[in-house]
């Protein structure tokens, strides 16, 4: 029951953000024989070693090289990075703090059932809600390099695994905002300590010095465009870094849950 209450709030914007990813998607792909003669002018003005490598990648004499490098940017580094982690913070600060604000928290901690099991009915559909349109949209790339005015043939295999990586990154970022909303006030509150985070870590990652701090380097061009470039495996890159993403979710999550059971109202 908690669940398909929770389903019926998030969902209209599970489908507009689902929507919004293929929306950017579509012309991203579509219009690649028209931006790769472009991005040869742009590099040069690309302050940071990241962004030049970026560029650099996508202005591979092979153009396979190029697009592969160009997909990596434009729909994990760039789309899933702005799109996906909005989703997850709009969709994540009103799990328990619009309760609270609506005073209807009461309500629902009454019911006969542990918190915990509260927690993790609104969590899991909203986990879903995040994390299946990153899948669907990145599947729509490989139909769309087909067309006659792109033609690459991109592996369902690659796009697979940056897919799988790129969701429980997101997975993170709402676990986080899961432990905002359940220990602050208002979904207010919730918003601006989880968007204060976001934005710190944003902007730590484009100064060169202490980018290396940023939990951004696990999303990354240098994560993706390997992937896509087909020179890393997904044990690789699940071993290497989606394991420890995938943990510190796990953390977070155990002390969100911990906390609501002990939280007041």
């Amino acid at each position: 029951m908690i669940a398909g209450k929770t389903w019926r709030e998030v969902r209209g914007m599970g489908l507009a953000y689902c929507l919004l990813l293929e929306l950017l998607l579509v012309p991203a792909v579509l219009l690649w024989p028209d931006v790769k003669l472009g991005l040869s002018a742009i590099m040069k003005m690309m302050p940071m070693a990241i962004l030049r490598d970026m560029f650099v990648q996508m202005t591979d004499s092979n153009e396979e090289v190029a697009y592969r490098a160009y997909l990596s940017v434009q729909v994990f580094f760039k789309g899933v990075n702005i799109v996906g982690i909005a989703a997850a913070v709009l969709l994540g600060t009103g799990l328990i703090a619009r309760e609270r604000e609506n005073q209807t928290l009461e309500f629902l901690v009454s019911r006969p059932i542990s918190r915990s099991r509260i927690l993790w009915s609104k969590f899991w559909v909203t986990a879903l809600v995040v994390v299946v349109p990153i899948f669907v949209t990145s599947w729509t790339v490989i139909p769309l390099s087909r067309v006659p005015s792109v033609d690459f043939e991109i592996s369902l295999e690659s796009i697979l695994i940056c897919s799988v990586h790129a969701s429980v990154f997101t997975v993170a970022v709402l676990t986080v905002t899961l432990l905002c909303s359940v220990l602050a006030r208002s979904q207010v509150v919730s918003a601006f300590w989880i968007g204060a985070f976001v934005i710190f870590q944003a902007t730590i990652y484009f100064v060169q010095g202490i980018r290396v701090v940023s939990v951004f380097q696990l999303a990354d061009f240098y994560v993706y465009g390997p992937v896509m470039a087909g020179n890393v495996s997904a044990g690789s890159l699940f071993l290497g870094k989606t394991i420890w993403v995938a943990l510190f979710a796990a953390a977070c999550y155990a002390t969100a849950d911990r906390a609501f059971r002990r939280v007041g109202l």
